[in-house]
């Protein structure tokens, strides 16, 4: 099953490369090459983890198809731009130095709440004790509004990294120091690989870079991401690890995982996969419904790992029909955005940046429908600094979109 979905998967890339069907970052190539990665190196040797079952395959073999089939669908349907009919490029100053003021205030008090309590259990492991203790002491009110300024600043970044010239190096270095300190304040790997893959991303549209120094860059992210997990791992443990352990922990378990995940029967529709919409509503006082966690419990493959790629919440409230349906939600809902982005919208080209991250990571887990917090404050920060109708200030410019 393995090797007639690697043919499948190396036919589709030939067929969209073949007819210009996108570019490397389009919804289905990503998805497409992302999977076909991942059978490969889960099929090349002995990775040490338990081998893969048919479910994986199943979902794989419903959902590559047809996310690819929608997304392309829904891309042609929706009607391209001329170069007459693109707007003019706005960046509203007052909203973009408000930001970056939230920014330049909180974001050392929120590094520094977290290090006093990490400080508290002393020094030794101390970068362990970052990752375990983050989210110690942030329950007051202050700490709650703390915890959206990784958000503000990761959308500041994508809004910076695309409009470098007119943003200005001073913001663009302040923006990237404070989400490189809010990184380091929780020690996670996953915001430095969202500023690597959004800055990746903006590079090659712009054609500044090509795919070789991504991959090139990517087997760095790799081995830094290996340097950090050893930084953060207690002393006692550190020996144990090494480099092979690190990949098949991080990049190959999540497929071996899924197959453990066990179909949820609730009377809850669909309470994984809408968790956030039960978690608004319940929030509102409208209702009372039960609140399931984001973070899964720890599974072992034999390694331990708690991700179980894009399919988990999807098959455990529907099963294979979930996984199905979904495929074509995402599939519609990243054809139109890359079609928007391809328009030259502003806004949409911040967007379709945060999406490419969601689609690179699907194999790791689902960061579209279960993080749309994360989703809508990020389009919160983005469409106020790019638009012109809402005015914080008077200040404004007006700028042609770079070519």
């Amino acid at each position: 099953m393995g090797i007639t979905l690697i043919i499948i998967l190396t036919a589709f890339l030939v067929l969209f490369y073949f007819f210009r069907i996108g570019d490397a970052f389009s919804p289905w190539f990503i998805t497409a090459a992302i999977w076909l990665v991942m059978i490969l190196l889960l099929n090349a040797g002995d990775t040490g983890l338990y081998p893969l079952q048919s479910r994986f395959y199943i979902c794989t073999f419903l959902w590559v198809p047809i996310l690819s089939a929608t997304g392309i669908l829904t891309y042609y349907a929706t009607p391209a731009s001329s170069k007459a009919s693109k707007d003019e490029t706005h960046i509203n100053l007052g909203w973009l130095n408000f930001f970056f003021a939230l920014s330049l205030v909180f974001t050392p008090i929120y590094v520094f709440r977290i290090i006093k309590t990490v400080t508290m259990f002393g020094t030794e492991d101390l970068l362990s004790n970052l990752r375990v203790l983050a989210d110690a002491g942030q329950e007051d009110a202050i700490g709650t509004l703390l915890k959206y300024i990784s958000a503000i600043n990761q959308a500041l970044f994508i809004v910076c990294i695309w409009f470098y010239k007119q943003v200005g190096k001073t913001r663009m270095t302040i923006i990237t120091l404070a989400n490189l300190m809010c990184a380091f304040a929780i020690m996670e790997k996953g915001s430095l690989f969202f500023l690597g893959l959004i800055a990746m991303f903006v590079l090659y549209e712009k054609n500044i870079i090509k795919l070789r120094t991504i991959a090139l860059c990517g087997i760095g992210i790799i081995i830094l991401f290996y340097g950090i997990n050893i930084a953060r791992t207690t002393s006692d443990k550190q020996q144990d690890s090494n480099l092979f352990d690190f990949i098949a922990m991080y990049i190959l378990s999540p497929p071996v995982a899924f197959e453990q995940v066990q179909q949820k029967v609730t009377e809850q529709f669909g309470s994984r996969t809408f968790a956030f919409f039960y978690a608004f509503v319940t929030k509102l006082g409208i209702a009372n419904y039960t609140i399931e966690p984001k973070l899964q419990p720890f599974v072992f493959v034999p390694v331990s790992t708690n991700v179980y790629t894009v399919y988990q919440p999807f098959f455990q409230d529907f099963g294979y029909k979930g996984v199905a349906f979904f495929a074509s939600v995402y599939g519609v809902f990243t054809g139109w955005v890359y079609r928007k982005f391809k328009n030259g919208g502003a806004i949409f080209k911040c967007l379709y940046a945060y999406i490419a991250e969601i689609l690179v990571l699907q194999f790791f887990q689902e960061n579209l429908i279960l993080s749309l917090s994360t989703l809508f404050q990020y389009l919160f920060v983005i469409i106020l600094t790019l638009q012109d109708k809402y005015k914080l200030l008077v200040h404004q410019t007006r700028i042609s979109p770079s070519k």
